[in-house]
């Protein structure tokens, strides 16, 4: 988490009235449904959203499929307490920052299995299709104290597609602006003697636009993602083998200022590997044992040389083991945590590794109208010191459709395998004698639901504070050399509201986010992060045509930390619509970035002007 703002004054603001209006339009009145029974696994284990105190999001596979979106990100980019940065266009590097943190301080589960870069120590979500995806959790907060490292500003937990009872089979394409063209096939089923699999094919292609804002020449990408899922029953217990592989190749550009590189490339592998096996011992005790490997792989070839030719592959090996005890009142957590992460690059002569061992334990239970939850776990690392986290929480019930929530969690990062060992040269050096960065944080919630005759509403704010310090810093000495240490200090704060109203066949969500994310040192913004932000999607169903609409609001950012390259706010509008022919069919079409606006979410880089897409699915 580097730098931020100081000292000039942004005069450009952002008008959200209309989300303030939405989210008090939606906000009832009146008690007459409990809140949704969701089960998500915040905790690491099944609960129900109601009941937990963290503050959580999940999105359905129906939501998915009603976003039409063809990649993760861009169901993110509308979520609240989110900012994402695309660095031009498709297939491109791409960030996610939640409640302020840094890229790499937001932990990657996919199916459980720690994904992202062992050298960077961060995830790209350039690549992460939706074909496969079931649904997504994001857990916001400091969670390290079940979940290790990574996890300061919270968890985004990605699960796959599972089969159901019987066999159903799915095929889409789409064609669209930009030479865009894709198309998935995924089968999906559970036979009668319980055995569950699940298997998607998903690719794209698309011309996009030059990776430079200024350039002239576009930058092809292309992806395709093989992913299978398979469920057997072992006993009283379950099998499950997971494999996902992801390969995408882009064009790049570079140099300073950015400019045209013709036939530079970057090559990217991420695959996920897993074997798991749950057992319930009895009726009260569940044991499950998973061991799983995750890679990511990027290679950079310029015909040119120099410095754009470059490999960095990296895995991460895990073991985890937990064990769930349920009484009646109380639920008990405990478990074993191994993984080792690896790095090998022949351009910067790299092949270092750490090894880190936690153990973990988390209680959970309910007292009259509250439930509480307490964890805490304790991190050996090969590189650096070790850490113990530990997190609080409770939710108050006093009427069943209001949840008052509050919670306070510690939280660390270890130094990424560049921050410690990237080799010595005349420009650069990694630090061995880096400490984890670490942070205190805490909120509080208030989520209420409504119902009466036709119409559904609901509304949820969080206030959010969180404290980082020990932050890794590279800088530069007087002769340019640059070398990381532990010297930034953060802060953030802000309050996100969501809110959401149907009425009949018509509906309404909207969202918006005040950020205050500082460096601590220097009062300067945090890069890349807008102080506001926000959402409104409105939509109606009519016969078998459903239509909507998504306008989304970017305040004013600093693309760099020191308050350099100003981007200015921006607002653009989307719109979608899909219409049923019968139970096998669907048409779907959208336009994206309807006013063919401007903007920039890293500067320098170019984004996509006005889009249209158009598609077919069928399902047997």
């Amino acid at each position: 988490m580097h730098g931020g703002c100081k000292g000039k004054k942004v005069n450009q603001h952002i008008n959200i009235s209309m989300l303030l209006t939405a989210s008090l339009f939606a906000s009832p009145v009146q008690a007459l449904e409990t809140l949704p029974k969701i089960m998500i696994t915040a905790d690491r284990v099944g609960q129900n959203q109601a009941t937990i105190s963290a503050d959580t999001t999940v999105i359905s596979r129906q939501d998915i499929e009603q976003s039409q979106a063809s990649t993760v990100v861009d169901i993110l980019r509308s979520q609240v307490g989110m900012d994402v940065a695309s660095s031009g266009g498709a297939g491109k590097t791409t960030s996610v920052f939640l409640r302020g943190a840094n890229s790499g301080q937001t932990l990657v589960l996919i199916d459980g299995v720690r994904v992202g870069s062992a050298t960077t120590g961060s995830f790209d979500w350039a690549n992460l299709s939706t074909a496969d995806i079931e649904r997504i959790e994001i857990v916001r907060g400091p969670q390290s104290s079940l979940y290790g490292g990574d996890a300061m500003g919270g968890v985004i937990q990605i699960f796959t597609r599972k089969g159901t009872r019987g066999s159903k089979t799915h095929i889409s394409g789409k064609l669209g602006s930009y030479g865009t063209s894709s198309a998935a096939v995924s089968v999906l089923g559970k036979t009668a003697s319980n055995i569950s699999y699940a298997l998607t094919a998903n690719g794209l292609r698309t011309s996009s636009v030059s990776a430079a804002a200024k350039g002239k020449e576009n930058d092809p990408y292309r992806q395709f993602t093989l992913s299978g899922k398979l469920n057997l029953p072992v006993g009283k217990g379950e099998l499950e083998l997971i494999a996902r592989h992801v390969n995408g190749k882009t064009s790049l550009d570079g140099g300073f200022p950015l400019k045209d590189i013709l036939n530079y490339t970057s090559q990217s592998k991420q695959s996920v590997d897993s074997v798991k096996w749950t057992y319930p011992i009895s009726d009260s005790i569940e044991s499950s044992l998973q061991l799983s490997r995750s890679s990511d792989d990027v290679v950079g070839y310029d015909p040119a040389g120099g410095f754009n030719n470059s490999d960095f592959r990296t895995q991460i090996d895990q073991l985890t083991w937990q064990n769930h005890i349920d009484w009646d009142a109380l639920s008990l957590l405990t478990g074993v945590d191994m993984y080792r992460s690896q790095g090998y690059s022949n351009s910067a002569n790299l092949n270092r590794a750490i090894t880190q061992a936690a153990g973990f334990a988390a209680l959970s239970g309910s007292v009259g109208m509250a439930n509480f939850n307490a964890s805490m776990r304790y991190d050996q690392n090969s590189a650096t010191s070790n850490q113990a986290t530990y997190k609080l929480g409770v939710a108050l019930h006093a009427l069943d459709s209001l949840k008052v929530s509050a919670n306070y969690g510690t939280g660390f990062k270890v130094p990424s395998l560049n921050d410690l060992y990237f080799p010595a040269s005349k420009f650069s050096a990694g630090n061995t004698n880096l400490k984890p960065e670490k942070s205190k944080g805490w909120d509080v919630g208030l989520a209420y639901q409504y119902q009466h005759s036709d119409m559904k509403a609901g509304i949820h704010a969080t206030w959010f504070h969180q404290n980082y310090q020990d932050l890794i810093v590279w800088q530069a000495s007087p002769t340019f050399f640059y070398s990381p240490s532990n010297i930034g200090k953060a802060r953030t704060q802000g309050l996100e509201i969501s809110a959401n109203m149907r009425y009949q066949a018509s509906y309404l969500q909207a969202n918006w986010t005040y950020l205050d994310a500082k460096n601590s040192s220097t009062g300067n913004w945090l890069a890349r992060r807008a102080k506001e932000s926000g959402s409104i999607t409105m939509g109606s169903a009519f016969l078998k045509l459903n239509a909507e609409m998504v306008w989304h609001i970017v305040g004013p950012r600093f693309s760099f930390s020191g308050n350099k390259k100003y981007m200015k706010a921006y607002q653009k509008t989307d719109i979608r619509m899909h219409y049923t022919i019968n139970k096998q069919w669907k048409l779907t079409a959208r336009v994206e970035n309807v006013g063919n606006v401007r903007y920039q979410e890293v500067s320098g880089y170019g984004v996509l002007g006005r889009s249209w897409y158009g598609g077919v699915s069928s399902d047997f």
